[in-house]
């Protein structure tokens, strides 16, 4: 389940000189219009670093030395990204003429900074971008100060900007996840008897408490209400008695046990102590959307307890614009497309189309309505701040899969 980790030999000599001509040039032209369109991508490539790596893979004596040689993790991201991004603008057949700026600002303010202070940057429509949080913040308030479109595909934090109409968040936040656990076991189990387990570390709280409260709410004037226990593993205490959550589970009913908890040794024990217990209580697990990229959670616990996990990408390989797309990028770069090519892929046509139909104002106007990309759908909500004025906009579409013979099977 983990996400596919990158194979640098997968990376062919030709994309080595692609590579390489990225940043011999600023700026390239796709299509024939009177109308320019100024998109600019900040991304953390670590050229030089990851330029070395590449030059080192291809030289290097035998396999063995070959396979050891491994790109950062935000470099790997953004390299596939762009590759995605760029099949997206060779295909793109619009009225606008893009020009089209690429930046590598290594995930590093000082340098994030020094790329925003550049003459053209204020004259982008578009800024897509960056990887780390602590740049995409610069980005954001940049982008707010200076009325640019900002295209966040990467980071769900909530604490990127606030007031901000100009923001676009693709990833979404936890919230959307915690709402779409939420109504799927709505959907599918109603009734069924809810343990909220939390580590006493504050965003887990933050998130158990969510969960709480939005079953309460729904008690309040459901006819099939559900029983709800909400456990604090700081102090385990229920109505002033200590308790566990094996003391929780009854047997004539579905438990659903909602781990809201990021540390994946907390999950394993959590799992652990409750597998004897599956035989006789009926158990279901939701888990945290980290878990699908987790490097030591028990597989056997997550496929016995018929887990529940979300996440935003699902491709979609029965659409003929899918299959097409896999095609021809692997055509054009000898290698299959990640996720984050695919959502390279989709934010580009995304925001491409969106720039076709309605112009700059675009985010107004899609916001109810929902874009199908190859791997990502994007629904974008306003999120509003206290004064009812726009936070920001956020794509709050999340998939729901179930471990199911130790493969992941979309169920909502």
């Amino acid at each position: 389940m983990k996400m596919r980790r990158f194979d640098i030999g997968s990376y062919s000599v030709k994309f080595l000189f692609l590579f390489s001509a990225l940043f011999s040039s600023s700026f390239s032209s796709f299509a024939q219009s009177d109308s320019v369109l100024r998109v600019s991508l900040i991304l953390a490539f670590q050229t030089e670093s990851t330029g070395e790596k590449l030059n080192d893979y291809l030289s290097a004596h035998d396999v063995y030395s070959a396979n050891r040689i491994r790109l950062n993790e935000d470099a790997q991201i953004s390299l596939d990204f762009y590759e995605g991004a760029l099949q997206s603008l060779n295909e793109y057949s619009g009225h606008y003429k893009i020009e089209w700026s690429v930046y590598d600002c290594w995930n590093d303010d000082s340098i994030t900074e020094l790329i925003l202070q550049k003459p053209e940057m204020k004259m982008q429509d578009i800024i897509i971008g960056s990887v780390s949080t602590s740049t995409a913040k610069l980005v954001a308030a940049f982008c707010k100060e200076n009325k640019i479109l900002n295209i966040q595909p990467f980071t769900p934090s909530k604490s990127l900007t606030s007031d901000n109409p100009y923001h676009i968040k693709i990833a979404p936040t936890i919230d959307s996840h915690v709402d779409a656990m939420f109504n799927a076991i709505l959907d599918s189990f109603a009734g069924a008897n809810i343990i909220i387990y939390t580590p006493d570390i504050e965003n887990s709280v933050s998130i158990a408490d969510q969960f709480d409260s939005l079953f309460r709410t729904y008690n309040q004037t459901a006819l099939k209400r559900f029983k709800v226990t909400l456990l604090n593993a700081g102090n385990m205490m229920l109505n002033g008695k200590k308790t566990t959550a094996a003391e929780q589970l009854v047997s004539n009913h579905l438990n659903i046990l909602i781990l809201t908890s990021f540390e994946e040794s907390f999950v394993n024990g959590s799992l652990r102590t409750l597998y004897e217990y599956r035989a006789k209580y009926p158990m279901i697990v939701y888990g945290m959307p980290t878990w699908l990229s987790g490097d030591i959670l028990r597989l056997d616990y997550l496929n016995d307890f018929t887990t529940q996990i979300t996440d935003v990408f699902a491709l979609d390989t029965i659409r003929p614009r899918t299959k097409k797309f896999i095609e021809n990028y692997q055509m054009n770069f000898s290698h299959e497309p990640s996720k984050y090519s695919v959502l390279g892929y989709d934010v580009l046509n995304f925001t491409l189309e969106s720039m076709e139909e309605y112009g700059k104002e675009f985010p107004e106007m899609v916001y109810t309505q929902v874009y199908s990309g190859c791997g990502y759908k994007i629904e974008l909500v306003k999120i509003k701040n206290k004064d009812q004025q726009v936070n920001y906009f956020e794509n709050r579409h999340v998939n729901i899969f179930r471990v199911e013979d130790y493969r992941l099977r979309k169920v909502w």
